[in-house]
């Protein structure tokens, strides 16, 4: 599958999302899917209505869901 991450631009460093991140790395409970590696690249859609015009569905990442550094 695929997602489209929004990311604010003038977040210092945003560009380092992008690559390879294992599921097990960043989630809190990764069940069976902690075996998976994400590939993150650049998106060229300029906003979140263009997104939803082609398709795709929004949905939030809970803060629960992501180990905190």
């Amino acid at each position: 599958g695929v997602i489209i991450l929004e990311l604010d631009e003038s977040m210092p460093d945003f560009n380092i999302i992008l690559g390879g991140h294992k599921w097990a790395d960043f989630l809190v409970e990764p069940g069976e899917t902690g075996k998976l590696i994400s590939k993150v690249f650049y998106c060229t859609y300029n906003s979140d209505r263009v997104v939803q015009k082609n398709g795709w569905k929004r949905i939030d990442v809970k803060d629960a869901w992501v180990k905190k550094p």
